[in-house]
């Protein structure tokens, strides 16, 4: 990369970190005893369960996993964790983590979009628990873009 090419790059991405820093951040909290928990957005994101744990667009991230898994299957952007128990620590922009199965939690500090189905409750920017849909068919959809 040239000169007037990293130039440009680095001074894109400290406008966008300006431009961040001026939005709101949030506050999502969610805990689920089964189900499954799809987040797709911006900041600090810390999931964990058992059961199968995917990452998508994880070249966005910087990803922290912990625990154990029986496979590993990757793709081009995605990673795919089976039998998994334990958590991961996510950074980032654009990431989408899930995961499906048993004692879900899910914890974000920044924004994005959240997708929950199965038994359990979340809460957003500290207000009180609400019931996610207990329907395979439906999910709670939560978004916290602004």
């Amino acid at each position: 990369m040239n000169r007037g090419r990293a130039l440009a790059v680095l001074t894109g991405l400290l406008l966008g970190m300006a431009l961040l820093a001026t939005v709101p951040v949030h506050t999502l909290e969610a805990k689920g005893s089964h189900g499954w928990i799809r987040f797709k957005g911006t900041g600090k994101v810390v999931i964990s369960g058992r059961g199968t744990f995917t990452v998508n667009n994880r070249s966005n991230l910087t990803l922290s996993i912990h625990g154990t898994w029986g496979k590993k299957k990757s793709y081009a952007d995605s990673i795919t964790y089976t039998h998994f128990k334990g958590s991961a620590e996510s950074v980032g922009p654009a990431g989408i983590l899930e995961m499906r199965g048993w004692d879900l939690a899910l914890s974000v500090k920044g924004r994005g979009k959240a997708w929950f189905r199965g038994e359990g409750t979340y809460s957003l920017d500290g207000a009180s628990p609400k019931q996610w849909i207990n329907d395979p068919a439906k999910w709670t959809k939560v978004k916290f873009k602004h």
